[in-house]
């Protein structure tokens, strides 16, 4: 992390985007956008790109001691501890809660059906089956590079504000072929209105942001950002209260991006805060 310039950073965020832009577009040039067969490729080829490209760079150019503090970071429980992994859980929870009670009190949308609520209160077990759902449908596939690999880099070079939106922005635009497969929320959003498309990856910096926190708060542990984005899934994926309507959609986004740059505002407000962040910065230049 001493030479900005030869962090592999650049390479790492130009082959992720060039990667996944082709291997997703590459099923809608051959007719396959609208089809089970289309989005299995789409899905299997092109979503774990960023986890792909950065394990790849970590294990070609990382020192052995390198590769050992990286590892450890993804793997300690420890590190993570339990405060923030419970902050978490409250969190999502309400942007869920608030997101339903805009959407039927405010936008005039039918309650959800919580079928997998139900599902769960039949089945407890399931529960297990909807986190790992959680987990594969983004983190795993994604955090080895995105908070992994490139997080650290990003606030050496840009500090930590810009270098978490910049990671958020790129996350965002990262999604575009998702905008052009059926049952995608980015789809979604994009056909009710690209108003809704484009503020998904207001979003995504706003998310990126918060993981970011949380990041810094448990002393730069990558498995914490795992655990951020799983739960995010778990409680906005709308796994657990379908069905529901587009009003709810419309809800989730706007109470998602307003909520979070709640939070963001007063950590940056935070002076405490603002002395974690330079301390971890001059560990990273």
């Amino acid at each position: 992390m001493k030479n900005a310039k030869s962090d592999n950073l650049l390479l790492f965020l130009l082959v992720t985007l060039g990667w996944t832009w082709y291997t997703g577009f590459l099923p809608l040039f051959f007719g396959l956008g609208d089809t089970a067969a289309g989005d299995t490729l789409f899905k299997l080829i092109a979503g774990p790109v960023p986890s792909f490209v950065a394990l790849a760079l970590v294990f070609a150019t990382y020192s052995k001691e390198q590769k050992r503090d990286y590892f450890r970071r993804v793997v300690s429980i420890r590190q993570m501890g339990l405060m923030w992994p419970l902050l978490t859980m409250a969190f999502f929870a309400v942007i869920l809660g608030v997101s339903i009670f805009v959407s039927v009190f405010f936008l005039g949308g039918e309650p959800p059906g919580f079928g997998g609520v139900r599902a769960i209160a039949r089945s407890p077990h399931l529960i297990l089956l909807y986190l790992f759902f959680a987990l594969v449908s983004g983190p795993l596939n994604e955090e080895f590079g995105w908070r992994g690999f490139a997080l650290d880099k990003l606030f050496a070079r840009r500090g930590f504000w810009a270098g978490s939106a910049i990671l958020g922005f790129v996350w965002g635009i990262w999604h575009l072929p998702w905008y052009f497969y059926p049952g995608n929320g980015q789809y979604i959003f994009w056909h009710l209105s690209p108003i809704h498309g484009i503020m998904y990856i207001a979003s995504t910096i706003t998310l990126s942001c918060v993981i970011s926190i949380v990041y810094v708060k448990t002393n730069r542990s990558i498995l914490s950002a795992f655990f951020v984005h799983m739960i995010s899934n778990f409680f906005t994926s709308g796994q657990l209260i379908y069905p529901f309507g587009a009003s709810y959609m419309i809800a989730l986004l706007y109470v998602t991006i307003a909520l979070q740059a709640t939070v963001i505002l007063c950590f940056m407000r935070s002076a405490k805060f603002r002395l974690e962040i330079e301390e971890k910065l001059a560990a990273l230049l």
